[in-house]
């Protein structure tokens, strides 16, 4: 079986308890399944007769066999102008979506991959590192579509693997799937986000959401558009108005990369309409002994900068110098995950975290436990986006704070608490 097998297994069969109930579609790379769960009486042939379908098709999609047992959930593929409709048997919700989740499985990749191994079975548990965003992401959804079928909500979901590619970006718009659908989810990246946004960024029907990445661009001129990831400018406000609030400490220093002076020059406008003195230093150098004797005894240090390599030769060049500082960051910092928990703790850096997940709140210790309890494992970052987006646009919980970002452009989150490392979790920052 190759890699598009297993993935597409992943997505319908090991997850399928969090899957849709038989009200609901799924179309993948425009092959369109119902969900149907074997009941007292079912055979392969009575199944097979009632959609229309062979036997070997049902076989091959769910990798079974003949035999069948009570309650085992199969996707039953279907043509789509197949007279069969998944809301024949079911109650018809006043609620429905149409959603289209573009995201980077990387499939042909995958199966270029595993196409060397001579031990097929060994090749079958190989996926490509890079698909794996993918996949949690996709883990998040399907979770939020077990809650939002509760709420009876029906959602008809359309997969697309992007590649990463914008050539197929291109190819997905010309197939016309994304004309009728409501809600668009991704791309991932901000390249293939702009040649959505171009086609549908102005259509009055449909939004187009961004789950990642922060870049602003396919934001302007485009009504239609959503931004999670907050960006620059609202981190900036939310650290600045934190440091004059809160902070008796009057040294406060911004540290920054020259190719992001802009960065700092904006946050130090922003301080200085609340503190008096605001020092500026560009980190030419950032080994310990050759700036150790810039920083003070006792100090803020802000670093507004989103190159990893550089924030993380600052935390720990930081770090080895004896002094008590509090340092404020940006949202990029969460996702370096080689950094040193301990410094961070240290070091008490704080940063805003448009992603926060509170399993002091009743909602997201929810979340953790059914997550679990479905996949046997513990949600990433990415599986929680994937759940929020799908609750917050489709379940009315409203999970973020959007705002136009200017006129005529479209919308961005600016819910971002402040947030830092105690006893090895992340909790919010004081008010």
């Amino acid at each position: 079986m190759g890699i598009i097998r297993i993935i597409l297994i992943s997505i319908f069969l090991i997850l399928s308890n969090a899957l849709l109930a038989f009200n609901d579609t799924i179309t993948v790379d425009n092959s369109k399944y119902i969900k149907y769960e074997v009941k007292v009486g079912d055979s392969m042939n009575s199944i097979a007769n009632f959609f229309g379908i062979s036997i070997d098709k049902i076989i091959k999609s769910n990798e079974t066999g003949f035999e069948l047992y009570l309650n085992q959930v199969l996707f039953i593929p279907i043509k789509s102008s197949s007279n069969i409709s998944a809301q024949d048997n079911i109650f018809k919700s006043n609620k429905e979506f149409d959603i289209a989740l573009l995201l980077p499985f990387y499939k042909n990749l995958n199966d270029t991959m595993v196409a060397s191994f001579e031990d097929k079975k060994e090749a079958d548990k190989i996926i490509l590192n890079k698909s794996q965003m993918a996949l949690q992401f996709m883990q998040g959804v399907l979770l939020s579509l077990d809650s939002l079928n509760k709420l009876g909500v029906k959602i008809n979901l359309i997969v697309h693997d992007t590649r990463n590619d914008s050539l197929q970006i291109e190819e997905i718009v010309k197939s016309k799937s994304l004309d009728t659908v409501d809600i668009i989810i991704g791309p991932i990246y901000s390249k293939n986000l702009q040649i959505i946004s171009n086609y549908y960024g102005k259509d009055n029907d449909k939004i187009i959401i961004s789950p990642l990445s922060r870049s602003i661009d396919f934001l302007k001129n485009n009504k239609s558009t959503i931004q999670i990831n907050t960006p620059f400018k609202t981190q900036s406000k939310i650290i600045t108005d934190h440091i004059i609030k809160n902070s008796k400490e009057k040294n406060i220093i911004i540290c920054y990369n020259e190719n992001e002076k802009g960065y700092a020059s904006h946050i130090e406008n922003n301080l200085l309409k609340g503190v008096e003195e605001v020092e500026m230093m560009s980190m030419i150098y950032t080994h310990v002994d050759s700036v150790r004797h810039q920083f003070l005894d006792t100090q803020i240090v802000i670093l507004p900068s989103f190159n990893r390599a550089f924030v993380s030769k600052m935390l720990s060049t930081l770090g080895g110098i004896d002094s008590n500082f509090v340092v404020y960051g940006l949202s990029n910092i969460k996702s370096y995950d080689h950094l040193d928990y301990d410094n961070l703790m240290h070091l008490d850096v704080h940063f805003p975290d448009p992603y926060f997940f509170d399993l002091n709140t009743k909602r997201d210790s929810v979340f953790m436990y059914s997550f679990e309890k479905k996949f046997t494992t513990s949600p990433s970052k990415f599986s929680l986006v994937g759940y929020n987006i799908m609750l917050n646009f489709c379940g009315e919980v409203n999970l973020y704070n959007l705002e136009r970002f200017r006129i005529g452009s479209g919308k961005i989150n600016k819910f971002s608490p402040l947030v830092h490392y105690r006893n090895y979790e992340l909790i919010r920052a004081i008010k």
